[in-house]
């Protein structure tokens, strides 16, 4: 099993945080698009990185300048984790278990990976919990977690069953998950999950936008996750606006309780900002109004058209899905501008895809920014019509 722990001590430093794309087309086939950061609200296509593939593979996760795809071929899963830094890509050994996962979840230190699995646990394994549990109440009685865990130090899967009980009602996953502060991060319908890579531990707790009743305020269109500053951010989209709240650390728990009288377990969560439709829409209406003229469809706005994807901290900007378009919104200047627009059958545009990532990046001769392939402040038309530089990076 290939290892890259010397191969990125040694990595030149010419990296930056970026964006990656992914366009499904209607025939299966699919197209990733690397996209290195201008300022906030310019992008330039980096070729080098951008390919093609006959079939869709599907993105996992990001981590630290590691991306994990997944594909089916016939009855067998095949995970491919490709370096944006080294731009070298590997296949990992066929997992044990073959059932479908609930989802797929990767931490890179920069020296060591781990890809982890989790599934719905099969029989009646259980587990007496003890009354001072810290589990979600709602969350307890449902299945128990099963997890299969490869790990670049060994080179193998092995399954791994924390005592964990899943939500009883969890729909199909669309948040990528995210590491950070030694743990990977999984929204699970309501909850998040997160696994401590170095102890093998897990833990559950309620989102901040957990239903206790459910009604139509409390319908959630889109969400993401993200770490600034050292704090894990959980940003997500109702009929109000977009909301992000950040998870407080033990040290935030013992300040506030020497001052306060609170139930730890209940507050997890602290608000950070809300922007509602009406003030976002307000910061750049011809976005709005060139949604509605490419598109019929959208002409009348709806909450559930804006979905947030990813935030790059050293721009403290915001990248948000609307039909037809990719935007960035600046959180300090509040400045709303469009970054991509791309095509999309009838009224289908969750097409297009967005992960934050770190990847490579190809300095000019002068030693600047990347050249870019038009001019800097024009939205990138997707998906790209001309041939890429590499079509094909997984065979």
């Amino acid at each position: 099993m290939e290892r890259w722990s010397s191969a990125n001590r040694n990595c030149p430093r010419n990296y930056r945080d970026g964006l990656l794309c992914h366009y499904l087309f209607r025939d299966g086939s699919a197209q990733y698009i690397f996209l290195d950061l201008a300022d906030e609200g310019s992008v330039v296509v980096n070729r080098s990185l951008s390919f093609n593939t006959e079939s869709n593979m599907h993105i996992c996760a990001s981590s630290n300048g590691l991306l994990l795809l997944s594909s089916v071929n016939g009855n067998l899963l095949r995970y491919n984790l490709f370096n944006l830094l080294t731009e070298q890509c590997v296949v990992l050994p066929q997992p044990q278990i073959t059932r479908r996962s609930i989802g797929t979840g990767l931490a890179f230190d920069g020296f060591h990976y781990q890809v982890v699995r989790i599934f719905s646990s099969e029989g009646d394994r259980s587990i007496s919990e003890p009354s001072s549990s810290s589990a979600p109440s709602a969350a307890r009685g449902g299945r128990l977690i099963e997890m299969e865990i490869f790990s670049s130090e060994t080179g193998i899967w092995k399954r791994h069953s924390p005592p964990i009980h899943l939500p009883s009602d969890l729909p199909k996953l669309s948040t990528i998950p995210l590491f950070s502060n030694g743990a990977i991060h999984w929204e699970l319908g309501g909850y998040l999950l997160m696994y401590y890579v170095n102890s093998s531990n897990c833990r559950l707790i309620e989102l901040p936008n957990y239903p206790q009743k459910w009604s139509c305020n409390s319908l959630t269109f889109g969400q993401c996750l993200w770490e600034a500053q050292g704090y894990v951010h959980y940003c997500y989209t109702d009929s109000e606006g977009i909301h992000t709240w950040v998870l407080l650390k033990e040290e935030d728990h013992q300040y506030y309780s020497s001052y306060y009288h609170y139930d730890r377990d209940r507050y997890q969560w602290k608000l950070a900002h809300t922007v509602t439709h009406q003030y976002l829409m307000c910061q750049n209406p011809e976005i709005f109004l060139r949604m509605g003229r490419r598109n019929i469809y959208f002409i009348q706005w709806e909450p559930y058209f804006i979905s947030p994807f990813a935030y790059i901290q050293s721009f403290q900007t915001l990248y948000l899905r609307l039909p037809g378009m990719i935007v960035s919104y600046n959180l300090r200047t509040q400045a709303l501008k469009e970054v991509c627009y791309y095509e999309f059958p009838d009224s289908n545009f969750h097409c297009c895809l967005l992960v934050a990532v770190v990847h490579s990046s190809k300095d000019d001769a002068r030693g600047g920014h990347p050249k870019p392939a038009g001019a800097i402040g024009n939205a990138v038309s997707l998906p790209i019509t001309d041939a890429l530089e590499k079509p094909t990076k997984s065979k």
